[in-house]
């Protein structure tokens, strides 16, 4: 039996087992509180993207595609997809960026935009610049594969499924440096239409048969995803800073054993595991 849920690696897993609360005893709980409990004590300017890259992906599902050149290649790509076309740079950014200031100022960060940007050079606070670099969308189809065994045959089933990547790279610089060195950061996240099938013992007939349900992702779930992410990633960059406080303040000898993510809903403290930036390093 198969399951395909719209946002299967979309909303992540909460896992228990790695969940402590303020009230623990760890060295690291203990370093995050004082962090989590300093208001107001980092100051960001964040720089939006001018626009969305978008490709589609499923020159498979284009005739001759591989006889066409690069050029109607890209023109076929474009007119054939089923999302990328028609979604509003305007709107899929706005979302994305006002739930992402929102909840910084949430956590905390003193936000600036380039219009109080005079405001943000007069800061006392540890002060930053985020520049979102990059916002791609990338359409594709995720091949989905559901098997069972029933006696001695084993029976399989393929199906193509509609796939949306949203991918973000941040560029993140300490304010008033000559030459600040900027740490990368990424982050992505898919959609992807719901699936639920199984194979089943057809008492009528005797046969082995397919029974399945499709709900196709829809281009309002790509404007929905980028509300959420933007949500998300204020939140990965709030733990970024977290975590590098902590491994900065622990006492000497110990070392941090985790990545952590703060749940600020619930004032606790997860592991991270995979839900986090990927920080792709320095320049």
């Amino acid at each position: 039996m198969a399951k395909f849920n719209r946002y299967s690696s979309f909303f992540g897993l909460l896992v228990l087992s790695g969940l402590f609360t303020l009230t623990s005893c760890l060295p690291e709980r203990k370093v995050a509180k004082t962090f989590i409990e300093s208001q107001n004590m980092i100051s960001l300017l964040v720089n939006p993207p001018g626009f969305i890259y978008k490709y589609n992906h499923k020159g498979e599902a284009i005739e001759g595609f591989d006889s066409l050149s690069a050029q109607q290649q890209d023109s076929a790509l474009w007119g054939q997809s089923k999302y990328i076309q028609f979604i509003n740079d305007s709107v899929l950014l706005e979302n994305y960026m006002n739930t992402f200031i929102d909840e910084l100022r949430l956590l905390g960060f003193n936000v600036y935009l380039n219009s109080t940007i005079d405001s943000f050079i007069t800061e006392k606070h540890q002060s930053y610049i985020v520049d979102i670099a990059q916002l791609q969308l990338d359409e594709y189809y995720y091949p989905l594969r559901d098997e069972d065994a029933f006696l001695d045959t084993i029976y399989y089933k393929q199906f193509n499924l509609n796939a949306v990547d949203f991918s973000c790279w941040f560029d993140l610089s300490k304010a008033g440096s000559e030459n600040p060195r900027k740490t990368l950061l990424y982050g992505t996240n898919t959609a992807y239409d719901t699936f639920d099938g199984r194979f089943f013992n057809d008492p009528f007939s005797g046969m082995v048969r397919y029974k399945y349900t499709i709900d196709s992702l829809k281009t309002k779930d790509v404007y929905e995803m980028g509300t959420y992410l933007g949500k998300k990633h204020a939140g990965y960059l709030y733990d970024f800073f977290m975590n590098q406080y902590i491994a900065k303040h622990l006492p000497e000898g110990i070392k941090m054993e985790d990545y952590y993510h703060y749940n600020r809903p619930r004032k606790s403290i997860v592991s991270a595991y995979e839900d986090r930036f990927e920080i792709l390093g320095t320049k």
